[in-house]
């Protein structure tokens, strides 16, 4: 089982920032995230929760969580989808809030190369979700490109309605805009639903 480790120590997060940049300056996104120093960081860092995979004290996956707050933009994919996409995100935002139900959005989204295959995606993206709730969040979107979002339903995961094959100028891709129900995923997983509150959940680590 891949268990994610929350990143909070400043030489942490350096290296995990450092990450972030190498995997994403040797994918199709080369030249969009560009930094003279070799970090990968935006605003929306600041506010984050940032996890990491570590294989034998080696980072070789991440993933950062950013709730959405009452700010012009509450979430990061709002900078750069077009209006009538943002709408639907927005109308799902307000939609949780009106059930009462905290959510994230997740994103940077990293393995290393060595650890890319199906299998280990898909328990990636799954620790993901588990590690998230109990924390109190078991609603979340994401973006991906669309040729993955078979993928990712294949796990459980569901297209937003108004949000599925849009196109991104500066990326060059097409993407869907996928959300997860950690009750949904659950059951199609067999998980039992541990219950909530934990400052350190079992399935979480604080890196040293």
């Amino acid at each position: 089982m891949i268990i994610l480790t929350r990143i909070s120590e400043s030489d942490k997060l350096e290296e995990y920032y450092r990450f972030r940049y190498r995997i994403y300056s040797e994918s199709r996104l080369k030249g969009v995230f560009t930094n003279e120093e070799g970090l990968d960081k935006d605003v929306f860092d600041n506010r984050a929760y940032h996890y990491g995979w570590y294989v034998d004290g080696v980072l070789v996956g991440c993933v950062r969580f950013i709730e959405a707050d009452d700010s012009a933009t509450p979430i990061p994919m709002l900078n750069y989808m077009p209006c009538e996409v943002a709408d639907a995100v927005r109308g799902y935002i307000a939609e949780r809030r009106a059930q009462g139900q905290p959510m994230l959005e997740a994103s940077r989204f990293c393995l290393a190369p060595e650890h890319r295959g199906l299998r280990t995606a898909r328990e990636f993206v799954l620790a993901m979700v588990r590690t998230m709730q109990p924390l109190g969040y078991e609603h979340g979107l994401f973006d991906c490109d669309d040729a993955h979002a078979p993928f990712y339903r294949h796990c459980g995961f569901e297209p937003l309605a108004g949000a599925v094959r849009f196109g991104i100028s500066n990326m060059h891709r097409t993407c869907t805009c996928l959300t997860y129900n950690y009750d949904h995923i659950a059951r199609k997983q067999g998980w039992g639903k541990p219950a909530r509150g934990h400052k350190r959940p079992c399935s979480v680590r604080r890196a040293a």
